[in-house]
């Protein structure tokens, strides 16, 4: 039995021990559908507490309909006896499940909301928060994951610990099941058929509580083609800009806590103050910068203020996500979810899995959900967005019977739009080079105990040191210059003329990591390939929404990617040497004597980058490959939105996190205005 949640009579017992509350059950006949909501008292400790009244309380909920006669509850029971109530309860005829509730006084309409939002992660926090701002729409968030905070610990919330979260091996130790999906690819052919955890959070801010947080934007060349791609201008620079300056509360760099006399250039005009994300910079310089400095200048890279503006040709100090005070680590659990349960009604359903959406006809009506193996049904007044991220999102269009027919039908699942859900994937490839470093940086954290020990006192006393940076301060971009870009085919050319003039094909990102348990001083140069012409796909293994799905990036697979990537490791030997940083040769070095020698050792050090889009991708209704429209509405469907990174349709140069909190809050404000 799935009952639909309709609340006909509705009792609510506070507390443990308060029995004579059940008394109340007399009131109900055995042929009505009635909720019992229990509130437990003790999960009050397990979160903080505004004037002294809990923000999130666990509710369990009793869902009673006759379905038989109980065997120790009949028509003419005692209803006064503690027993018989107790009785009733515990009857053949009752289902249950848990779910989390921000208020018990509101908790009665929990299942029948306005808006149902599957996916509580970087797009669908955002999305919920600023819905709930209108205080006649009431919001719940699907979350399959919880608290990363409680879940991981220090290893989500410590900028320096980033490097835990991305290990790219399939190795099961490397992944944290609590808050990550465990997605290992499927042999990539572009990197020596080798297989790759493809890191994503499973937990309340998604992978903004995974990874490095840096904020970079793209330019204005790559809004237009966006714009122009999908026939809206609204997606433009000019446009989006001030959706990306909605979500951040701006903090320049604090010069005094890094202890060092160096200019951070930066673009206050570029972000917008007064919003729930924090972005800031690290309180830790890197001893490297100097050095890497030095090396972009050789390179005949400028110095940018930040990547914020609309501009991305040269080097400069990255900002990131993180709180100016604490040196923490901001996602949109600590942003948006924070600001949503201090001032909505807003509700999330954690460690629920959402199965499939529900449609009559071809209009989206509900989500049935899973939670600690129970399956029950929440129903959307008005409608479901979907916001489980780039793998999940089409995952779950697809095990609805939205998506490619053939896949569709070998999992037996009806189809109710035939549309090449997760079949036109993008994602960045980068490569990984280690070298010994003759300054200190963050590497030493693993395995030297003296070093780790000062770093946390320094974490904890004054909020600065090691542990406040990820790992790296400085990015370059740039294209491909002479004689390096002479050396390519005409077809790669080709391919990279498509790209916009302001676009860059190549970055520069640096980080002070090495080998794990590394004792010494170490830094890792991970050149990146921009210019993405490799499209992955996401399938499914089956139609249960609890199973992940097939992960295909095809990474480093295209034969303009293959030759970007030749040259890029010739230029990358001209930016080492110019940066003198490193001690001796490269680690884990191989055969570079020949083009061919070059290209085994990019596919041996290469891996995709986690930053994917446009598996669900925007465009025009002509558009063969869209799957939504300019505002997120699917496609053959009403009531079902998309909103996340998976609706972008062209994967942005440098980092994704900051277009994918950009596209929640337009969109969310198309929603808001009923477009």
């Amino acid at each position: 039995m799935n009952p639909k949640h309709r609340f006909y009579q509705s009792f609510v017992l506070c507390g443990r021990g308060s029995m004579e509350a059940l008394l109340a059950l007399k009131a109900a006949t055995p042929t009505v559908c009635s909720t019992i909501l229990i509130c437990l008292s003790e999960s009050r400790s397990l979160y903080s507490c505004q004037n002294d009244s809990p923000q999130i309380l666990y509710v369990v909920e009793y869902h009673l309909g006759r379905i038989g006669s109980s065997p120790t509850v009949g028509p003419e029971a005692d209803w006064k006896s503690p027993k018989t109530c107790w009785d009733f309860l515990w009857g053949p005829w009752i289902k249950f499940k848990v779910r989390l509730c921000r208020t018990l006084s509101q908790s009665l309409l929990c299942n029948y909301l306005t808006k149902k939002i599957i996916g509580g992660g970087t797009a669908g926090l955002t999305v919920a928060e600023r819905l709930s701002e209108d205080p006649t729409v009431s919001v719940a968030v699907i979350e399959a994951g919880g608290f990363y905070e409680l879940d991981n610990g220090n290893v989500s919330q410590i900028p320096a610990f980033y490097s835990k979260n991305f290990n790219q091996t399939d190795a099961p130790e490397t992944i944290q099941p609590l808050i990550d999906w465990a997605y290992i690819t499927e042999p990539q052919v572009g990197l020596g058929n080798r297989k790759f955890h493809y890191s994503q959070g499973k937990t309340l801010g998604g992978s903004t509580g995974r990874n490095s947080n840096i904020f970079t934007r793209g330019t204005k060349g790559f809004y237009k083609r966006w714009a122009d791609l999908v026939g809206d201008q609204s997606w433009a620079w000019d446009n989006v800009l001030p959706y990306f300056k909605k979500s951040v509360d701006f903090t320049p760099p604090n010069l005094a806590k890094m202890g060092v006399n160096a200019s951070i250039p930066y673009d206050a005009a570029a972000y917008g103050p007064g919003g729930p994300l924090h972005v800031t910079y690290s309180n830790y310089y890197q001893p490297m910068n100097p050095g890497l400095i030095k090396g972009f200048e050789a390179l005949n890279l400028s110095s940018q203020t930040g990547f914020s503006s609309g501009r991305m040709d040269g080097y400069g100090y990255l900002a990131v996500s993180i709180n100016p005070d604490t040196q923490i680590k901001d996602s949109s659990e600590t942003a948006f979810l924070t600001e949503a349960f201090n001032a909505t009604s807003f509700r999330v359903y954690k460690n629920t899995i959402a199965q499939k959406i529900l449609f009559d006809g071809t209009t989206a009506t509900g989500v049935q959900v899973e939670t600690a193996g129970l399956l029950y049904t929440l129903e959307a007044a008005k409608e479901v967005i979907v916001a489980a991220g780039v793998t999940r999102s089409p995952q779950m269009l697809m095990v609805s019977g939205i998506g490619p027919k053939e896949i569709l039908t070998q999992h037996k699942i009806p189809v109710i739009v035939d549309r090449p859900v997760g079949q036109n994937w993008q994602d960045h490839c980068a490569f990984e080079f280690q070298y010994e470093m003759n300054v200190e940086g963050n590497a030493a954290l693993e395995g030297d105990k003296k070093f780790l020990e000062q770093a946390t006192q320094d974490f904890l006393q004054t909020q600065t040191g090691p542990l406040t940076n990820w790992g790296g301060d400085i990015l370059g971009f740039e294209k491909l210059p002479n004689p390096y870009r002479q050396a390519l085919s005409p077809s790669a050319l080709k391919d990279l003329a498509e790209l916009p003039s302001d676009q860059p094909e190549i970055e520069w990102l640096i980080a002070s990591h090495g080998p794990q348990a590394a004792t010494k001083s170490y830094v890792t140069f991970t050149p990146a390939i921009l210019a993405v012409t490799s499209k992955g796909t996401i399938g499914l293994a089956s139609a249960n929404a609890a199973d992940n799905p097939i992960i295909d990036p095809k990474t480093f697979s295209s034969p303009t990617e293959q030759a970007l990537g030749v040259q890029i490791y010739k230029r990358l030997q001209e930016f080492v040497n110019a940066t003198g940083l490193t001690t001796g040769p490269e680690l884990k070095v191989g055969p570079r004597d020949t083009d061919a020698d070059i290209l085994d050792g990019m596919k041996q050090s290469g891996l995709p980058w986690y930053h994917g889009v446009a598996s669900c991708p925007m465009g025009k209704s002509s558009d063969p490959n869209a799957i939504v429209d300019t505002n997120g509405r699917v496609f053959g469907v009403k009531g079902l939105r998309v909103v996340d990174a998976s609706v972008i349709p062209l994967i942005a140069p440098g980092h994704s996190m900051a277009p994918v909190y950009m596209v929640a809050e337009k969109l969310a404000d198309a929603i808001k205005k009923g477009n």
